[in-house]
This record gives C-alpha cells, structure tokens and sequence, in this order.
C-alpha cells in the first residue's frame, strides 16, 4: 500500500511522535549511510513492509512533507505512533525482525477483550491509545490482515477523548482539527488506496463502514455518494457519444456500460438510503442509455441486413437495462421492446410457416377440386352400368401433381436458407416451431420432388438448440424402483441430472426404440416421429429433469433384449441411452424347471434297453420256432434260458429307469429350492 510503503515517515526511518531533534538527528545519519550506499539496518523503516530503495531525492522529498503539518498530519495517520514506550516498543523490535504477527498479537491484547464469547473494544485509555492506531496499520500492511480491524480500530480511536494525545505529538499548536476531519481524511486516503491498488474488497470496506458509529460517518457517505454518481455520468455520458458516432457498435457500447456500472450501482445501494431518489434517478439513467444502445444497433443492424443475430443480442441488452431499471416510465419502455423484440424474433418462424400453409392449403384445395370431379364422375351412366371406369390411380397422380413442385422447392431454397433456419431454431417460441416442423413433414409425404425438403429438415435437425443446461449423467427409471427385469418393468423413465444455465422452458421429445430398432408409438397419444413428448419449466437451481415414462400398467411391453431411449429438443439429439430388460433370474429358473419336468416325462415314457430286448425277444420267437434234429427237452431248456435273459434284461432297464427318475427328480428339486429362495 503506496500510503505505508512511500510514507515520509518511513522515507525518513522514524516513528510518529519523534521530536523536531530526534527528526533531524536520524536525517543527517540517513544521509551519511545514503552517502556511503548504505542503507542503515537498525532504523524504523521496517523493511519487511516492502518498497523500494531509499534515494537522496526521496529522503529530501519526506523532509519537505514533514515540515508542513497537513502532510504530516497525513503521513501520521499512515505509520507507526510511538505513543506508549512501554509496548510499543517491544512491538517495533518484531517489526525490526520482520515478525508481524507477534508485533500484531502485542497491540491487539492491548485493545480487545472477550465478552460472552463476543470479541470487544476495551475502553480508550493512555496505556492503550497508540495501540489502536498502530493494530489498525498492521492490519493494512499484513498479509493476512483484517479490513475491519484497519479499518474499526483507528475510527474508534479517533472518535475518543484521547485522539488530542496523538495530534499534539504529530503537529504544533498552530493546526486546528476535529475528530471529524481527522477521520475523513483517514477513510478518504484508504479509499483511494483500495479502489486503486485493490488491497482490499471496495464492498467489504463500505460494509465496515455502514456498521460502525463515528462522528464523519454521514459526510464520508455524501462524499461516496458523490464519488459513485460521478463514475456512472461519466460512463454514461461517454456511452452516448460512442453511440451517437457509430451506431453499428453500440451493443458493444453497452454492454460495457453495464458491465462497468453494475458494481458501482451495487456499491451506491450499499451507502444510499432506500428512499433516496438519487438511486433510482442514476439507476433508470444506466437502464434507459442500454436501451437506448439496443435499440440503434437493432435498427442500424435490421438496416442493413446484418448477418449477426442481432435480435438475440439487442433482447440481451433490453433484460439486462430490466435488471437495473427502478422507475415506471422506463420500465414499461423496456417492457415494449421486448415485446417488439419477441415478436421480431418468431417472424421468421412465422414466416416460414405462412409459405408452408400456402402450399398445404393450395394442394388440400386442388384435391377437393378433383375429388369433387370424381364424385361426379362416379354417378355417371357409364359408369354406374360398367360400360367406363374411372383411373383411380390416375386421379391420385394427378393430385399430386396439381401443385407446381419445380416452383416451390426453389421458394423453400431461397426462403428457407440456413440462416433463415438458424433464426427459426434460436426462436423460444415452441409452439411456432412445432407447428412449423408438421407442416415440413406433411409437404414432404406429399411433395412430387421431396429431395429439396428433406434437405431443409435435413439441415434444421443438424443445428444444436439453446439448451439452458448441461447433462452431467442420466438414471434408467423403472416403476417402484424395481430391477429391469420384464416380470417387474411397467414404465421405464428417465431422469437427467443437468448443471443448469438459464431460466427457459423445454419440450423434451423421446425415442424408445426396441432391440430391432423400431420406435415404440400409440398412434393415438405419441407426437408424429416420436414415442412421447414432455414440456418442463426449468429453473436456475433445476439440478433434474425426470422425463415420463413409457409401457404398460398391466404387463411388461417391452421385448427381451438391449433397447434405446433418444432425448430431442427441437428435432436434435441431445441425449441416448441405452438399457437392457431381461428375464428375471426366477423366471429363468423357471423355464429350467418346466424343462426338467417334460425330461422327467420323458423318461418316464422311455423303454431302457428296448434294442437289447427286442433282439432277445427275436431269439426267444426263433428258438420256439420248429428245427430239424433238436430234442424236445434242447428245445425247452433253451427256451427257458432265454426267459432267463429277457427277464435280467428287464429288470436291468426298470433299475436304470429308476435311477434316471431319481436323478431328474433331484435335479428338479433343486430347481424348486433355487426358486423358493431367489431374491427377484
């Protein structure tokens, strides 16, 4: 700070209150160490404060301020008082050493004191006075210094009986002051430091000051007052001649106008009474000359058919005048632009759409024409009796090419440019553009050359919109917050979670698409091209957006498999995401079940060993069979050995048929149990 380090006391390298020899004695050895190149080590110049070297010319200079009691007085209020030896002095030897804080805690136990938990002033008295003043001074050179302690301490001390202490050791009797000169004069040289040199937050200082009961209070607000109001007439002033001499640039001109005068307009509400006219007076002055502003660059700009968006940036500067202005008559002027200016901003919407209903309604009336004729036609004898008929398909064609398609694609390529469709996209009126994207698409179903509108849609679709917010992520909702599994889906969602921008209104419109890529729809309830559609009022602290969901109240609509929701705003894709439904683990389990219970069937139906027996069996009818030279008695054993074996066989298969029972029947079971104790 310029007032401490380029302070002539500490040119000098002497306290507040050293006497005209103890002046004169330091200077002459100043001069001698300046001489030598020295600079002397032990003196109270501080260093640690900062600054630069100490020249000749400088030396001379402070003693030359010194001399006058004006600027002494001044220079006093800005270093360091010798007032009470006792401790002040151990303070002055840590500033010696560079050590700030302990010099700081030193004075600051000397002036404070807790009550009720509360830190307080102690009284002003002589063992104490100085301390005031040099704890305010640290405070302003420090670091980490308090504004408020800067700027409290020194206020309450110069408001007390004692401050003569400090002007008699400053001046001689020949300077006549008061508290209240003492303290303006303070508060003004802190205030240039800080407006200047940014030490310190302008609005923090003014708070101090607003809170704190001293003597120049209501002059130093005067003198604020005068101080702000002067800033903004020069700045507005010189925003009306910039204006004036080029009109082009004068959304430039004003934005700098607010810019530069919103934090002296906060300022001024800060120190001004609330039922001062001033405020509103400089306030409606700033809003009426941004208006003022907007309005010649709109006019200048429509004039000479600028390329800019000037509508969007001549409505921001007529909200921002809105933001300041205090008075009726310019509010309601204000209100009147942006009314002029929304409607300036949907005629090319409106536009747009008047050229799409003049096809539409040229072609609806050409149809009706030739649907009459055909009417008529089909009444005719020939007709009725079968001897003619009538060329349906001709008559369609001939509906169709009713309208001169030729002449209006080249209507859509000149009107329809991509500037002229930046402006339609930016327009905040949802309703023109709906209207104006159906008409688009119904031309394009019935348009014999179609290629030059699609091209338009085409393009429209590509521009981004304004989003007033960011998408951070986004959440797959289902009813009652159960998994996606189609036992439990009813109505899948989806919430956005978005950092917001902007107050605006948004009409979301969504895409379920399925695993074979087709959009779900109810032809009845879903917008032309979409499942659903959601229009949401979006605020400044809006942190979600939860979009409607889609399906069926009474059972899962949607098929097993990997589906996609897609999240529009004005026909472009601002957002995907994907999700999967499938079968729930039970209902797995369950297919697995009703598969073991057909396999125990199975093999319950099953004949184990059939080949082996039908074989045995074939041997069994072969061996009863007749055969020359066998006894009767061969005959009878080998039959009975084979009966034997059928019989082993059979026994084999009902043992093996058993066992896979009981396999399968274990294996289902397990099913069961799996089943009985799933979670979902």
């Amino acid at each position: 700070m310029k007032a401490v380090q380029n302070n002539p006391y500490r040119t000098i390298g002497m306290l507040v209150g050293a006497t005209p020899r103890e002046q004169e004695r330091q200077v002459r050895r100043l001069k001698q160490f300046i001489e030598a190149e020295q600079d002397p080590a032990d003196d109270f110049s501080f260093p640690k404060v900062g600054g630069g070297e100490r020249k000749m010319e400088q030396v001379n200079d402070a003693i030359s301020k010194l001399n006058l009691n004006s600027d002494k007085m001044s220079a006093a209020l800005f270093w360091f008082w010798n007032g009470n030896p006792i401790t002040d002095e151990a303070a002055f030897d840590s500033l010696k050493d560079g050590d700030m804080e302990t010099a700081s805690q030193i004075w600051d136990k000397l002036i404070t004191t807790r009550y009720d938990g509360i830190e307080v002033w102690k009284p002003v008295t002589e063992k104490n006075y100085s301390a005031f003043h040099n704890c305010s001074l640290i405070n302003i050179i420090k670091p980490n210094g308090s504004l408020y302690t800067a700027v409290a301490a020194n206020l309450y001390f110069l408001e007390s009986d004692l401050v003569h202490k400090f002007i008699s050791s400053v001046v001689d009797e020949t300077y006549k002051t008061t508290k209240k000169e003492l303290q303006l004069l303070f508060l003004n040289q802190l205030y240039v430091e800080i407006e200047t040199n940014k030490y310190f937050s302008l609005d923090e200082f003014i708070d101090i000051i607003n809170m704190q009961d001293f003597s120049a209070r209501q002059d130093f607000l005067k003198i604020l007052i005068q101080k702000f109001t002067e800033q903004i007439e020069n700045r507005i002033e010189r925003t009306k001649i910039n204006r004036k001499a080029n009109k082009a640039n004068a959304a430039i001109f004003g934005q700098e106008l607010f810019t530069t005068t919103e934090e002296l307009l906060n300022q001024l509400y800060q120190v001004i009474d609330t039922d001062d006219t001033r405020y509103s007076l400089i306030a409606d002055k700033i809003a009426n000359e941004i208006l003022q502003c907007s309005i010649e660059y709109f006019n200048e700009s429509q004039e000479n058919v600028s390329d800019n968006d000037y509508i969007e940036i001549a409505m921001k500067l007529v909200k921002q005048a809105e933001t300041i202005s205090v008075g009726r008559l310019i509010s309601d002027r204000i209100k009147d632009s942006i009314s002029t200016l929304e409607e300036m901003k949907d005629r090319e919407v409106s536009e747009a759409i008047q050229l799409l209903k003049s096809i539409k309604s040229a072609y609806e009336e050409n149809e009706n024409k030739i649907n009459q004729h055909v009417k008529a036609l089909e009444k005719d004898l020939d007709i009725l009796t079968g001897r003619k008929t009538i060329n349906y398909n001709a008559v369609t064609e001939n509906i169709r090419n009713s309208i001169d398609w030729k002449k209006v694609n080249e209507l859509f390529a000149s009107i329809l440019s991509n500037h002229k469709l930046n402006k339609i996209k930016s327009s905040n009126n949802s309703k023109l553009k709906l209207e104006f994207i159906d008409l688009a698409n119904w031309i394009q179903v019935k348009a014999l050359y179609s290629s030059t509108i699609e091209d338009v849609l085409s393009k429209y679709e590509k521009i981004p919109p304004k989003l007033p917010f960011k998408i951070l992520s986004s959440v797959v909702t289902n009813t009652n917050n159960k998994p996606l599994y189609s036992k439990f889906v009813r109505y899948i969602g989806l919430t956005l979670n978005v950092q917001p921008t902007a107050e605006k209104t948004v009409t979301f419109y969504l895409k379920y698409i399925t695993p074979n890529g087709n959009i779900n729809r109810n032809s009845k309830v879903s917008p032309n091209r979409y499942t659903l559609s959601s229009t949401q009022d979006l605020t400044i602290n809006t942190t979600s957006i939860s979009l409607p969901g889609w399906g069926n109240s009474d059972k899962c609509s949607f098929d097993i498999g990997e589906h996609r929701i897609e999240v529009y705003v004005d026909e472009y894709l601002i957002h995907s995401k994907n999700f999967l439904v499938d079968l729930a683990p039970s209902e797995r389990m369950e297919i697995e079940l009703k598969k073991a219970e057909e396999k125990l069937k199975e093999i319950q139906n099953t004949q184990y060993f059939k080949a082996d027996l039908d074989t045995s069996h074939s041997q069994l009818d072969k061996i009863k069979g007749w055969k020359l030279l066998r006894s009767q008695s061969d005959k009878e054993m080998q039959i009975k050995e084979q009966e034997i074996l059928i019989r082993k066989l059979i026994a084999k298969a009902d043992r093996e048929k058993a066992s896979q029972i009981g396999k399968q029947e274990a294996i289902i079971n397990e099913i069961k149990y799996r089943i009985q104790n799933a979670e979902y």
